[in-house]
């Protein structure tokens, strides 16, 4: 059995706080998990990818059309991974869309993106994850409302439910527990 899953992002959105606390709570299951990262200009807010294998893998990146699941933190990072989609694949995406800060670049509408999952036949869940992070405490939490969307969506039914998750980020300490624990449920229930 093996899982895949796509971690699209832009630089400076936990990324890799979000594939570090899943990797740790299937490594508590004693499952293997193999996670590594692919990017441009990430500190820059470039493109940032984050592959997250588990199970009978032997290779740290997803191979194209294998992912189980894509999770986009920013919406046009969705369109950028589709190269990893499949007719099974979940597509799990924040709703917000980072303008390009080039000049005469115009951004597609949420629409139009929606309009090209719709093209696709993927199943997707577009959620509003910055204001739900905003709700449960801080924006910077976006990360862990994309996380508890994924854990509702099924895709990781088989080998972690939300209580896994929710001890790893109350093991790592620091201020941020209480906010990241209130954005994970939100985004659980998000979906």
């Amino acid at each position: 059995m093996s899982l895949n899953i796509v971690i699209a992002g832009v630089g400076g959105q936990g990324l890799l706080t979000f594939a570090s606390i899943l990797a740790s709570a299937v490594l508590r299951r004693n499952i293997k998990v193999l996670v590594a990262e692919t990017h441009g200009l990430s500190q820059r807010g470039g493109s940032v990818r984050v592959h997250v294998r588990i199970g009978d893998v032997d290779a740290p990146l997803v191979p194209r059309r294998l992912a189980d699941a894509i999770v986009a933190l920013e919406l046009i990072e969705a369109i950028r991974s589709i190269e990893y989609a499949n007719k099974n694949t979940v597509i799990v995406a924040n709703k917000q869309i980072r303008r390009p800060p080039l000049p005469g670049v115009k951004a597609p509408s949420i629409d139009e993106v929606l309009n090209m999952f719709r093209e696709f036949k993927l199943k997707n869940y577009i959620v509003d994850a910055e204001e739900i992070a905003l709700k449960a405490g801080s924006s910077l939490s976006t990360n862990m409302v994309m996380l508890g969307a994924l854990l509702k969506t099924g895709v990781l039914s088989k080998l972690l439910d939300i209580q896994d998750v929710e001890e790893v980020i109350k093991s790592m300490g620091g201020p941020w527990i209480e906010v990241n624990l209130r954005a994970l449920r939100k985004g659980y229930e998000a979906i």
